[in-house]
Order: C-alpha cells, then structure tokens, then sequence
C-alpha cells in the first residue's frame, strides 16, 4: 500500500498498539497464554484473517509485534498481531487487533468482524477475551448508541468530561464486549494521548476481565475441599468403630496426618488466589484513576457491570474457604477423640491382660 492507514498513529516502539486518529473501529481478540502456544496462535490468526477475507499477512516469527496493512474487500485494515507488548495484560495474553476507518456512520464494520466467525465450525481456537469498539469523531445522539450496541446502555464520562464511553459486557461463557467512545463536544482538536490511552485502558480492562474469569474458572473445577470433607468424615466413621486393631490404628493415623497437610495446602492455595485476585483489582482501579472515570447521571455505570466478575470471584472463594473451614473443625474434633479411643482401646487391652494374668495364676494355684 502508499500510504499506511494507522500504523503512523501506532506507538511499536513503546509497544502500545492501539490507534490515535479518530474515527476509528477495531475488534480485540485475547488467547490465554496458558492454553494457546506462540505458534498455535500465530496460526490460528492467520486462519482468522483468511475467513475474514483479508489475505497477504505479513507474519515474522521472531518479532513480538506484527503490524501491518491490508485490504479486506477493498478497503484499508490493519492488524496487529501481540505476541508480548507493553499492556499489563501481555503477560497472560497474546493479543489479535483488526482496526479500520469507518466509510459511514454505520456501526457494521465491527459487526461483520465479531459475528462473522464461528469458531467450532470453522475449527478456530476460541478466545479468551473478545471485544469491538467504535470510537466516533464527533458526539452521537443516544438512540444511535442504543441501536448501535444492541441492548441495555452502559456507560461512563471519561478525562473528566472530555469523551463518554457507552457499552455492554458480558463475563459468560467469555468475557466480550461491545464499546462506543465518542466525544462530549464537537470540538476538533482532540488529544491524540487521550485516544491512544483509552483504547489502550479498554484492553487492559478487558484483558483484567479475562484474568478473573480465569481465576473463577479454576476455583469452580476445584473439588478438593468436597473431597476433604467427605475422607474426613469417612476417617471418624472408622475411628468410632467398635475395636480397630494396632495396624488399623496406624493407618488412622496416616490417613488423619494425609488430610491435615491436604488441607494446609489447598487453604495456602485459597490465599495465593486471594491475593492475586486482590492485585488484580487494584491495577484495574488504577486504569480507573488514570482514565479519570465518572458516572453519568440517569444511566447505568458500566465500571459496576465490568466488575461483577470480581464480586463473583471473590464470593466463590469465600465459599470455598468456608467448606475448608468446616473441614479444619472437624478435624479438630477428630483429633481429640482419636486420642481418646486410643487411650480407650489401650485402657482395655490392659484390663484383658490383667485379667488373663489373674486368671493364669489363679489356673495355677488349683
């Protein structure tokens, strides 16, 4: 191409990919670093700019960012593909961006690119994180917004009152979004800073979205507790019948010594998970500052829509604690009344020695 389309705008050096001329749509796309190797993705995105009809992807294999311009039906795109940037999200994501400059008024652009993609019957990996946005050059009246987005309106100023952020997001079965940025006046000389920075903030939000949804994902497969629970509960079944013998009561107490470093290990792993959930809210109320984020009066806030993952997280592992918890009691009973048993069982086994001795002399003086 003669000219690029965005690149201009994006800053590769710093490694922050998000544009800063206006109007501009773009879709995100995140894979979980975890589960989606580096080439894994770098194939699976070319498979995606196949089916989304833009073709001559420039990929290098050794850069960690790859920028550059095509043309998807006949007009100009640029895609990113983020192998490791400067996001506080790049740690746990690569990241694939399609942005273009919008011909029209019509929020179709970005559309076509979410919903053209089926990824079981097109046989892509699906994504963690997923999310459009559109922002606009000039103010937008509601009942555009409104049809635009599709459903109820989200929304939030941002800088103070330079620019209002309208959305929709939803946490299951992946964190997604959809996302207008226009600004509050007519004015042409818009930050070029402010822009940039508030794409950048959006993945980084949404990006902290996913990490969530992650960490709720492995708290629900856990089962550790349940199981505690029930070997617990089993274990004093069998400390409370009639008369183990000496080799039953070494294994009681295995099995009891099992348990207990069990259950100090996976309420150390509740903690870790805590914390880290406690970290990651912390960077998002820090994106929240930078953005000088603040509600718009008669509308519903879009910051307590995108933090209802962490309420769900942070419930999840309250209940979780709480069953080991209940385990910890129970071991604390079981304890005590293992001692007492034992002493019990001890207690009469010496009676039946004595009374053996007793009897044998007794044997003996007849």
């Amino acid at each position: 191409m003669s000219s690029s389309l965005l690149l201009h705008a994006l800053s590769l050096n710093d490694r922050i990919l998000e544009p800063n001329q206006l109007p501009v749509s773009g879709h995100v796309w995140a894979y979980d670093k975890e589960s989606v190797g580096r080439e894994e993705f770098v194939g699976n995105c070319l498979n995606m700019l196949s089916l989304l009809g833009i073709q001559n992807a420039e990929i290098s294999w050794e850069d960690d960012i790859m920028a550059f311009d095509v043309k998807r039906k006949g007009q100009p795109v640029t895609v990113i593909i983020s192998l490791q940037d400067d996001s506080l999200t790049s740690d746990y994501f690569y990241f694939l961006g399609i942005w273009i400059c919008p011909q029209s008024d019509s929020f179709s652009e970005v559309e076509l690119l979410s919903d053209g993609l089926d990824w079981q019957e097109e046989d892509l990996l699906q994504p963690a994180v997923s999310y459009s946005v559109r922002f606009a050059a000039q103010p937008l009246q509601m009942p555009d917004i409104s049809s635009a987005l599709g459903g109820e309106v989200f929304a939030q100023r941002l800088y103070g009152d330079a620019f209002y952020l309208y959305g929709l997001t939803e946490a299951y079965p992946i964190p997604s979004g959809k996302f207008i940025i226009s600004p509050a006046s007519h004015a042409q000389n818009h930050q070029r800073h402010e822009i940039r920075h508030a794409l950048y903030s959006l993945r980084n939000l949404m990006g902290l979205m996913g990490c969530v949804m992650n960490l709720y994902d492995r708290i629900t497969e856990k089962s550790e507790a349940t199981t505690l629970c029930q070997e617990t509960m089993d274990l004093m079944g069998s400390v409370e019948s009639q008369s183990p013998t000496a080799a039953e009561w070494d294994a009681l107490v295995r099995r009891n010594g099992s348990i207990a470093l069990r259950l100090a290990s996976e309420s150390n792993e509740i903690r870790r998970l805590q914390s880290k959930l406690q970290g990651i809210r912390r960077l998002f109320d820090v994106i929240l500052t930078e953005l000088e984020v603040s509600d718009i009066k008669g509308m519903s806030s879009l910051i307590q829509r995108m933090t209802v993952p962490f309420e769900h997280v942070r419930d999840s592992l309250t209940d979780y604690e709480e069953m080991l918890r209940q385990v910890e009691k129970q071991s604390q009973i079981l304890q005590p009344l293992m001692h007492s048993r034992m002493l019990a069982n001890q207690q009469m086994l010496l009676e039946r020695l004595l009374q053996k001795g007793v009897d044998d002399v007794t044997a003996t003086g007849e």
